[in-house]
C-alpha cells in the first residue's frame, strides 16, 4: 500500500496531527467527536451543522443512496464559511462516527482553489475503513477517489491517535477489543495498523 505515503495524501496526516495537538482528549477514553467539531468550528469553518436521517428514500441518479454514509454541503469561497453534514441514520453507530470524521476530513483538507456549488450536497460514496478498496491506479486517475481516500485516512488517524492507538493495542491485545474501545469497526482498526504512525 505505497500510496498511503503519497504526497497528495500528506494533508490527511498534517490536519489530523494539527487537530489532535490542539484538543484535550483523555488517553484512556475514545476520542470525543465534539472536541474535534469545536476545534474545526474555531479554526476552519465557523458554522458546521450536523444532522442524521435515513437515506433509504433519497433518490439520486446513478447512486445507491442507501449504501452511502454521509453527504455534505459547503459554502466555500477559498475557505469554508459554513457546512451541513448529514449522516445516514440507517448505518451502524460505528460507521456514522467514522462517516462524520471522514466528512470533517473533507472540510479541513479542501484546497483553496476547490470548485464547489454551495447549493448542492456532495455525497461520499466511498467512505471505507478498508483503504485497499481504492486502488493506487484509481487514486492516480480519479481526483474524486483521491479526495475520498484523504477523508478516510484523516478519519482513521483522528479517531485513533498514533500514541493512544498503539498503547491500546498493546494493552487490549486484540483487534476486537480495540474496535470496542475506539467505537469503530474491526476493519478500521486493521486499516489503522496498516498506515502506522
Amino acid at each position: 500500500m505505497s500510496f498511503i505515503c503519497d504526497v497528495n495524501l500528506k494533508i490527511a496526516y498534517d490536519r489530523s496531527d494539527e487537530i489532535l495537538q490542539n484538543i484535550r482528549y483523555e488517553h484512556d477514553r475514545m476520542i470525543d467527536t465534539n472536541l474535534i467539531l469545536d476545534y474545526v468550528r474555531r479554526s476552519y469553518c465557523p458554522v458546521v451543522a450536523l444532522y442524521t436521517t435515513s437515506f433509504a428514500d433519497i433518490r439520486s441518479p446513478g447512486i445507491a443512496m442507501s449504501d452511502c454514509g454521509a453527504m455534505m454541503q459547503i459554502d466555500f469561497d477559498g475557505r469554508p464559511k459554513s457546512a451541513v453534514i448529514v449522516l445516514n441514520s440507517d448505518m451502524p453507530p460505528a460507521f456514522q462516527r467514522f462517516s462524520l470524521m471522514q466528512q470533517i476530513g473533507h472540510l479541513v483538507t479542501l484546497p483553496p482553489n476547490a470548485q464547489l456549488d454551495p447549493g448542492n450536497f456532495h455525497v461520499s460514496t466511498r467512505i471505507n475503513y478498508d483503504l485497499s478498496s481504492i486502488t493506487e491506479e484509481e487514486l492516480n486517475s480519479d481526483y474524486y477517489l483521491l479526495r475520498e481516500q484523504v477523508g478516510n485516512i484523516f478519519a482513521l488517524r483522528v479517531l485513533m491517535p498514533t500514541g493512544q492507538f498503539f498503547q491500546k493495542m498493546r494493552e487490549l491485545g486484540s483487534v476486537r477489543s480495540a474496535a470496542v474501545f475506539f467505537g469503530l469497526a474491526e476493519d478500521a482498526v486493521i486499516s489503522r495498523m496498516m498506515i502506522g504512525a
